[in-house]
């Protein structure tokens, strides 16, 4: 195994469990070889053992601080035992997701549960080098005989790995709603992060109406709809979202005419709702990184704040908003520090009655503090 020297200032974060590393950890950045495990050095003294991918952050991951533990079948056992030791309360949950990252010591896989079905998100090709003695240690904790789908970077479908597909799509119950998942297709088609969020709207929709912006696939208009809300509108500039929603609706025999599907800018609706003075008592915020629209871009950083702030012109008494984030980079604290800045705008009276965070089946690593898949936050417009 290469032995790779890295900075004095490194070592420490390193040690203190950051799993990330770096270009501007390594002493030489010609060092790194994309695919490659390696032995994180400082002077000769052993730091980790880790291994280099290009990916969205940083240069790959460390594997272990111990200088003489193997990388192998054993080490991937290991980590499966304690994943699912950690998901006991989760055992008989239809969808969930068993393994996450870095959060489970072994950044670069991620591994859901759909109706005991096993999907294994490969995030960059170094780790996928390590699939067979992977999948071998999975059947070692989970048994022979698994259904085991592989995404891979850059697929559009999944392929099959062992067992076998069974009808598709999928039909995953969750807290009463039923949500079709094609399995044969690697495109996320139910956010597990929002599961509770899902709870909450189906307990709290009852006689309201519904405003979903940027709605992709976390299923909320259909769990407030099936929780008694009276009509939803939801807003996106892909029609993808609006399948998947039409989808739902139809996998729960909900009648679809108490639902308007926009595939529009969502800017642009929002100077529609506000000049015809129309107002929801929910309205759920979900914006991506960075879409293109057909006369505007809209940029999370740069944009989210006078998002918040349309937003709130369409509220009333009682309302409620929840806007989350899925944006790896974009924090808790970020999010609200913007939403603070957009209530100062507001003149009426806006409160913070609850946070969300990833749920429990998403552990996360307390030293990356950009690990969490789901932030949240809810106002209470008073």
């Amino acid at each position: 195994m290469k032995r790779v020297q890295i900075t004095g200032k490194s070592v420490r974060k390193f040690e203190d469990g950051y799993p990330i590393v770096s270009l501007t950890d390594l002493e030489n950045a010609k060092d790194f070889d994309n695919g490659a495990w390696v032995q994180l050095e400082n002077h000769g003294h052993f730091v980790a053992t880790a291994y280099f991918a290009k990916q969205h952050r940083g240069i790959g991951f460390v594997m272990s601080l111990r200088e003489n533990e193997d990388i192998d079948e054993r080490f991937f056992t290991s980590k499966f035992r304690a994943a699912v030791a950690k998901r006991s309360a989760f055992a008989e949950t239809p969808a969930y997701r068993l393994f996450n990252g870095t959060g489970d010591g072994l950044g670069g896989l991620i591994v859901d549960v759909f109706n005991g079905k096993y999907v294994f998100r490969w995030l960059n090709t170094a780790i996928k080098q390590q699939s067979k003695l992977i999948y071998a240690a999975f059947e070692r904790i989970m048994g022979k005989g698994q259904t085991i789908l592989a995404d891979l970077p850059g697929q559009e479908h999944l392929q099959l790995v062992s067992g076998d597909f069974g009808d598709q799509p999928a039909e995953i119950l969750e807290n009463g709603v039923t949500y079709p998942v094609d399995l044969t297709v690697g495109r996320q088609q139910l956010a597990l992060e929002f599961r509770d969020i899902r709870a909450w709207a189906k307990a709290t929709s009852q006689q309201r109406r519904i405003l979903n912006l940027y709605s992709a696939e976390n299923g909320l208009v259909t769990a407030a709809m099936i929780g008694g809300a009276i009509e939803a509108i939801t807003v996106d500039p892909t029609n993808r979202a609006t399948t998947a929603i039409q989808a739902q609706l139809a996998a729960n025999n909900f009648d679809q005419a108490a639902v308007e599907m926009r595939t529009m800018d969502v800017a642009n609706y929002l100077d529609y709702a506000i000049k015809h003075d129309l107002k929801f008592d929910t309205i759920f915020i979900n914006p991506p990184a960075f879409i293109r629209g057909k006369k505007k871009s809209f940029t999370l950083e740069q944009d989210l704040q006078e998002l918040i702030e349309q937003a709130l012109k369409l509220t009333q008494p009682g309302s409620q908003v929840v806007i989350t984030t899925t944006t790896l980079m974009y924090s808790m604290k970020r999010l609200r520090d913007t939403i603070s800045d957009a209530m100062q705008n507001y003149t009426g009276h806006v409160t913070v009655s609850n946070t969300y965070l990833s749920p429990n089946d998403f552990l996360t690593n307390h030293a990356d503090r950009h690990s969490e898949a789901l932030k949240g936050v809810q106002l209470t417009v008073e």
